[in-house]
């Protein structure tokens, strides 16, 4: 992995915050104690600009001797163009135009594409941004949980998958997104929207574990997803034809508007999304709130409670 010094890095990471800036799995965060006053440094600040390498006598006076040596081995290099990416997911799935396409509810999609960028709130996870968790999977308690484990690999998972009988037991991988482009590459467009419905259905069974201490049986999932698909095919097929888009007809008047917030908290990176929908007419529809994934940035809170709101 590659570092460069331009202007985008400078301006997002922050070497404290809990932003997972080294390449340390399964620790990306520094370990060493800032103090208040440099709670908003940005590591940009850790380079010397002249030599375009790290300043090691800022690193020394700032970081413990561990911290000093992980961050020491990131190369630095001003030939490469910085960009976003989750962590060990830069080009490990190559079926997005497939996944996008796939009739299925848009929030079913947005989990999936959180999953595959390892952004679930597993144990794994919620353990590398220092929360206090039990690091064993809820439903079978035998392995710690991060995602391919929680949807695959698990005893409870593996029984489900057993119940639906979609032809994906032999798959061989060692990461979610390989397992799933297998998958979508020998299912069917019917048989690929199920897999979806089941992933899904599978980590809302892992939260009411936690939250309900009750564990839905495999069958049960299946019928969830059974009817889920059902009901959204319906759907689907009742659907009026979109209204036409004549010069006389005023967008505002027809559809209903919905007004939408994120909060955020930079010590802790907790977010919050409010929800509001009214209709053409002004009168209240329905409204939500909870909370979001752990964030970086209050753009990055906003983005999340939009893409909550239009799922």
């Amino acid at each position: 992995m590659f570092w460069g010094p331009q202007e985008n890095w400078k301006r997002y990471y922050n070497f404290d915050l809990g932003h997972p800036w080294l390449p340390d799995d399964p620790s990306p965060l520094i370990q060493t104690l800032m103090p208040d006053e440099l709670k908003e440094a940005l590591v940009a600040g850790l380079i010397d600009q002249q030599m375009n390498e790290w300043d090691p006598h800022i690193l020394s006076d700032l970081f413990e001797p561990e911290d000093v040596a992980r961050i020491s081995r990131i190369l630095i290099s001003s030939e490469y163009e910085d960009s976003w990416y989750w962590l060990s997911d830069p080009g490990a799935f190559d079926k997005w135009v497939s996944l996008w396409k796939l009739k299925v509810p848009p929030k079913w999609k947005t989990f999936l594409w959180r999953a595959l960028c390892d952004i679930l709130p597993t144990t794994s996870n919620l353990i590398i941004k220092r929360v206090d968790v039990n690091p064993t999977c809820s439903m079978c308690d035998l392995q710690h949980e991060d995602v391919m484990h929680s949807l695959v690999l698990c005893e409870y998972s593996r029984l489900v998958w057993n119940v639906t009988e979609l032809p994906i037991t032999n798959i061989l991988a060692n990461s979610f997104p390989i397992w799933l482009m297998g998958a979508l590459n020998i299912l069917t467009e019917e048989q690929c929207g199920q897999l979806v419905a089941v992933l899904y259905y599978l980590w809302n069974a892992q939260n009411t574990v936690v939250w309900e201490g009750t564990l839905f049986r495999a069958g049960q999932i299946w019928r969830r997803v059974d009817a889920a698909m059902h009901t959204y095919a319906q759907l689907h097929r009742r659907l009026p034809h979109p209204l036409p888009t004549s010069a006389s007809a005023e967008p505002e008047q027809v559809r209903p508007r919905c007004f939408v917030d994120a909060g955020y908290r930079p010590s802790t990176g907790e977010a919050t999304i409010g929800v509001v929908l009214l209709s053409q007419t002004g009168s209240f529809q329905a409204a939500t709130n909870g909370q979001l994934p752990g964030c970086f940035s209050p753009l990055m809170a906003e983005a999340l409670a939009c893409n909550e709101a239009l799922s």
